[in-house]
């Protein structure tokens, strides 16, 4: 059996955005799902996001970061967070939200706009913590 390594990370902000390694435990359940599609007058696709905060430790949280992956490349449009960039050829969009989450909590990320060609599928989504709201002990 190895040892633990426990992770170094380090911030670089010139070169790099903010990442959050993943640990053993996911406290977000997100749900993402295309609600309108392209129609005569609306070119875009807009999505309803929701996130579930459920930390077994009872941490908060701060900063959410949404990855949404999907079946092709998509053009990011407009959301209530602030946009990060695009990874595997524009397939996957990366999305910065601020909100304050208890332990448990629910937060409606509102929608996602995207522009795609027609058949965009529904995405995978994950969202990501940064265990810490910055206003309480981490924990409590």
């Amino acid at each position: 059996m190895k040892n633990y390594v426990k992770p170094v990370v380090l911030l670089n902000e010139e070169i790099s955005e903010g990442v959050y390694a993943a640990s053993g435990e996911a406290c977000y359940a997100v749900s993402a799902y295309i609600h309108q599609r392209p129609e005569t007058g609306r070119g875009d696709y807009r999505l309803q996001v929701n996130g579930s905060h459920a930390a077994g430790d009872g941490h908060h949280s701060g900063e959410q970061i949404l990855v949404l992956t999907f079946n092709q490349p998509v053009e990011y449009s407009g959301s209530n967070g602030e946009f990060a960039g695009y990874s595997d050829g524009n397939n996957t969009i990366s999305i910065v939200y601020n909100y304050h989450n208890n332990g448990n909590d629910n937060v409606g990320l509102g929608d996602v706009i995207v522009v795609s060609d027609e058949g965009l599928g529904e995405p995978s989504a994950t969202l990501y913590c940064n265990y810490d709201c910055g206003q309480h002990t981490p924990g409590m």
